[in-house]
């Protein structure tokens, strides 16, 4: 025998060597030691079985296991200054048994959201070359673009970008990887609708001579014009004031936005835009009014059927969103208030911009949101007592 050979003989392992393969397979047990072969057996289904949105998305970040729901073990040696961890159920008033249990209904996570965009650039690009092309422009009245839509429209950007940058710390602190999603895409939607408005006003400065691009008329009428004092405070005050992640998110899209946002999209500018002869910006309008649609769905599941009727906690939860919707309520009849100062810088349209009419558009906001979100929570609001305040300063 060879030198090469005898190593050969002694070396063999495994399956090369047949008695070690038989010592192998009768080590192996009879029954499988681990059963469990469904992938993400962890995480608990909303409907039978387990979607693509939720296989990527819950438990995809730390989640130490005193956050209710939590799987992880123990904490982190990082400390934020004087000893505040990565994570901690100090950051909200609310509690859950599961803060986990949130699904956003439309599934959205980082892909879709990166597609759906992508979609929506394309067909607003074929959408303004044909409207280019075509001349529309030529039909929206002078005025009306450029005072109003120059200047007020331009405003409202503002706005909603003060409402982005309020999603800035609840993204930092909500204790969920599915929390964290659907917050993320609602203030990416935020940006959006601002960048959107930016966009228009670009477009209208490259087919109209003499339109400007700048947004220093548009900063000026809302840091300074009244019929955006209500608004301008309340936008403030949801970014720089308020230390809860969750007053932060139920405050924007469950009591400002879902009637202050509603009205001065939906029924200002997307209904007085086809008075004008303006199918430029009902196009935009739109869009954002689709975003507010999606957002909805995530914050109503989030707050109504995951927090307002956790098995453990539903009763604080719920007194504390009555408390945070009385309190920026007031503030959001306010800025609606102030803002039916623009009814006297539009022309006078029986059925759309008088008192009567502006009223019955007030009331219909303010029913959608005492359908969408009061009613869940028990929150009771007098709507033709609201609705007769607001367009009071009206003629």
């Amino acid at each position: 025998m060879t030198a090469t050979q005898a190593t050969a003989e002694t070396t063999r392992r495994g399956l090369t060597d047949p008695e070690r393969a038989a010592k192998i397979l009768a080590d192996i047990p009879a029954e499988p030691l681990d059963t469990q072969r469904r992938m993400n057996y962890f995480v608990t289904p909303r409907g039978k079985r387990l979607s693509e949105y939720e296989i990527l998305s819950v438990y995809a970040q730390p989640n130490p296991d005193w956050i209710s729901g939590g799987l992880d073990w123990g904490d982190w040696t990082q400390k934020f200054h004087g000893g505040r961890p990565s994570w901690g159920n100090e950051s909200t008033e609310l509690r859950t048994t599961d803060w986990y249990r949130h699904r956003d209904p439309h599934r959205r996570w980082h892909a879709p959201y990166v597609k759906d965009k992508a979609e929506e650039w394309r067909y607003t690009e074929r959408f303004l070359e044909a409207y280019s092309a075509e001349g529309a422009v030529r039909s929206i009245d002078p005025y009306w673009r450029d005072e109003i839509l120059n200047k007020y429209w331009g405003a409202f950007l503002f706005n909603e970008y003060g409402l982005f940058n309020a999603h800035s710390s609840v993204m930092r602190d909500c204790l969920s990887d599915v929390i964290r999603q659907t917050a993320g895409c609602a203030s990416f939607d935020k940006i959006d609708i601002a960048q959107m408005i930016q966009l228009e006003r670009n477009f209208l400065a490259k087919i109209v001579p003499g339109f400007p691009e700048s947004t220093e008329a548009p900063k000026k009428v809302w840091l300074t014009d009244p019929v955006y004092r209500g608004a301008r405070t309340t936008v403030e005050e949801v970014w720089q004031g308020i230390q809860d992640w969750n007053e932060i998110l139920w405050s924007v899209h469950a009591v400002y936005d879902a009637i202050f946002g509603q009205f001065v999209r939906r029924d200002f500018f997307g209904r007085l835009a086809a008075a004008y002869g303006d199918t430029l910006t009902t196009f935009f309008v739109a869009q954002a009014q689709t975003y507010y649609q999606i957002n909805k769905g995530g914050i109503q599941d989030l707050y109504l059927h995951c927090l307002a009727n956790d098995p453990e906690f539903s009763g604080l939860n719920r007194r504390w969103l009555g408390a945070w919707t009385a309190k920026w309520l007031e503030g959001t009849v306010e800025a609606m208030r102030d803002f039916m100062g623009i009814y006297t810088k539009v022309a006078s349209i029986p059925g759309v911009t008088d008192k009567a009419a502006v009223q019955e558009t007030v009331i219909n906001v303010l029913s959608d949101w005492k359908e969408d979100y009061a009613n869940a929570i028990d929150f009771s609001i007098d709507i033709q007592k609201t609705a007769a305040y607001i367009v009071s300063n009206l003629k």
